[in-house]
This record gives structure tokens, C-alpha cells and sequence, in this order.
């Protein structure tokens, strides 16, 4: 329902609407809890694209990511904008690789006059911060910990699905685990997998990928997992940071031999579509996209309603559990 339908049903203005919903004390109480009512009944939801051309601002949400090319980001992306659609919002997408280019981007969207900006929680707050403060609402998501700065975040618990998961393989006898991850520490899958191993007694395991200028290293993933496997013929499990990775470690697991997971359990993280149809499917964590990109719209919406909102958000991550582990 709309303002103008509310304004027919109750034989009043729209502006009379407009005016009870911000609770104007221009308009009666009687006036004003009738609209209320009615409009909770109704389900109204306010129109902020609609707003935030009034302000002069674009109906665009900017998205600040580190990656395109990962398959988990594509279908979060694909996620968020369908959330947005039904508000009146399109998304944006603007990948900052590097740190430095974060500035950059931030200018770019400033420029383009966006609504608000969902972005990947960088190391440094500071320019989201000062973005917030300009007017565009902004929404972290991700992160390794919990931020208290006055920004609403989203957190999928990656710790919790990720500890889980270690437990399940150190439980079921393995004991030469290794870390395969783009990134170490403080990464929350990390300090799980590391709290685990020492949990255990055992002892932690990285293997990170050299630097790389792909997005999505899968050569340099097979050959660094290849050649550890040859230094290290005793691992008898492997976690890998994401899905992609951990296809590529079981090419190479295979090249070198080895079954899975009677040699070597597999493990991934992200549970892309593709990993129930390898040969063996792939145990993994699951981060339910739908679920993230609700939250995140929620909490944005929030913020444009009300530029001093700043909620913390986690959301939980699930073992799936197959054939590889």
C-alpha cells in the first residue's frame, strides 16, 4: 500500500500521510495512529529510493569488493540485487584489489552520487567511516572480528562452521592437517583451524599461495599443493580456504597418487554449486548467500532511514558434509 492509497482509504491528503508516518505533531494524535495503524496492517514500507532522489542522490548501491572472479561473490552479488530490486535500488559493482585503490573507488561513488555503499570490511576503517559521515550509508561485510565503529556489519560465523569442521577431521583420526588459504592470519577460518590442531595437541600446518596477480590462482594453487604434497608425503588432510582451492588441491592430490579421502580428506569452504558434482563431492562450509544478502539490505535500509543506525549482524555457516571427508 502506498501513500496515496492510505490517503484515499482514510479520506485524507497524502501530505497528512507524509507527516503522520515522521509522527509530526503538526498532524492530531487520532490522525496520526489511524495512518499508523493502517499502514502496519497494509505492510507500507516507504519508498527511500524514491527519497533519496529527493536528496539528489542516485537510486545506486555501490559494492566495494576485493574479488569478482570468485564463484561464492557471484552468487552473493546476484543475491543482493534481487534483495534491492524490490525497494527501488540497483547495484553497482566496484572492485578495490589493493588497498590504495579503495580511495579511489570511495571518490568514484562519491561522484556518482550513490545512496549507500556495501562494502568488504577493509583493515582500514578510517575512509568508510569518513564516507558514512558524508551522508551515503555504508554496510561492512565480512571482517575478522567484530568492528565497533559505528557502521552496521555483517558477519557470516566462519569461525564456528570452520572449528566444527576441524573437529570432524581430527576426530575421525587425521593427523597432518593443512591449512591451504589465499590468506593467514587473523583470518577467521585460520585461528579455527589453528584453535583446533592445538586443541588436539597437533600441530598447525600453512601452506599459503604465493602472490600471484590472478584473481583466481587455480595453476598456482595446483603446483603449490603439488610440490608440498612431494616435502610432505605424511598430510593426511587438507582444508582449503574456499571450494576453488580446494579443486585445485585435489588435482593435485590425485597427480600425486593419492586417494581421497582414504589417503587424504578434502575440505573446502563456500560449498559453490559445483563441488556435489566432483568425483568424490566435496565436504565444505556453507555461507548461506540468500541469508547474507538479506541482512545486508536490511541493515542498509536501516541506515538510510536512519543515517545513526550501526547494528552487528552474524549470521550462522553450516558443515556440509560429503564423499571428500
Amino acid at each position: 500500500m502506498t501513500q496515496k492509497e492510505i490517503a484515499r482509504t482514510l479520506n485524507i491528503t497524502q501530505a497528512t500521510v507524509s507527516l503522520a508516518l515522521k509522527g509530526s505533531e503538526r498532524i492530531s494524535p487520532a490522525v496520526r495512529e489511524a495512518v499508523c495503524k493502517l499502514a502496519a496492517e497494509a505492510g507500507y514500507q516507504p519508498n527511500l529510493a524514491s527519497q533519496m532522489l529527493r536528496r539528489k542522490r542516485a537510486n545506486v548501491i555501490g559494492a566495494i569488493f576485493p574479488r569478482l572472479t570468485s564463484l561464492f561473490y557471484a552468487e552473493l552479488f546476484q543475491e543482493i540485487q534481487q534483495a534491492l530490486q524490490p525497494h527501488g535500488f540497483m547495484l553497482y559493482l566496484a572492485p578495490a584489489r589493493k588497498p590504495e585503490e579503495l580511495h579511489e573507488v570511495i571518490g568514484n561513488l562519491r561522484r556518482m552520487c550513490v545512496a549507500g555503499v556495501i562494502a568488504f570490511a577493509p583493515e582500514n576503517l578510517e575512509p568508510l567511516m569518513e564516507l558514512k559521515k558524508s551522508g551515503i550509508a555504508v554496510v561492512l561485510y565480512g571482517g575478522d572480528r567484530r568492528f565497533d565503529a559505528g557502521i552496521s556489519q555483517v558477519l557470516p560465523d566462519r569461525y564456528s562452521a570452520s572449528l566444527e569442521l576441524m573437529r570432524r577431521l581430527i576426530a575421525s583420526g587425521r593427523r597432518r592437517p593443512v591449512f591451504f588459504g589465499l590468506r593467514l592470519s587473523p583470518e577467521l577460518r585460520v585461528r579455527a583451524y589453528t584453535d583446533a590442531m592445538r586443541e588436539a595437541g597437533l600441530t598447525p600446518e600453512y601452506l599459503p599461495l604465493p602472490h600471484t596477480k590472478n584473481n583466481l590462482p587455480m595453476e598456482e594453487a595446483y603446483e603449490t599443493m603439488r610440490q608440498y604434497l612431494s616435502s610432505n608425503p605424511d598430510t593426511d588432510a587438507v582444508f582449503a580456504y574456499n571450494d576453488e582451492l580446494a579443486i585445485a588441491a585435489k588435482r593435485a592430490i590425485i597427480d600425486s597418487g593419492r586417494s581421497i579421502p582414504r589417503d587424504i580428506a578434502l575440505t573446502g569452504f563456500d560449498n559453490i554449486q559445483s563441488g556435489a558434482y566432483l568425483t568424490p563431492s566435496l565436504t565444505t562450509v556453507e555461507q548461506p548467500c540468500s541469508r547474507i544478502a538479506q541482512a545486508l539490505i536490511a541493515e542498509l535500509l536501516a541506515t538510510l532511514a536512519d543515517p545513526a543506525h550501526a547494528d552487528f549482524v552474524s549470521v550462522p555457516c553450516s558443515v556440509i558434509i560429503r564423499e571428500s571427508a
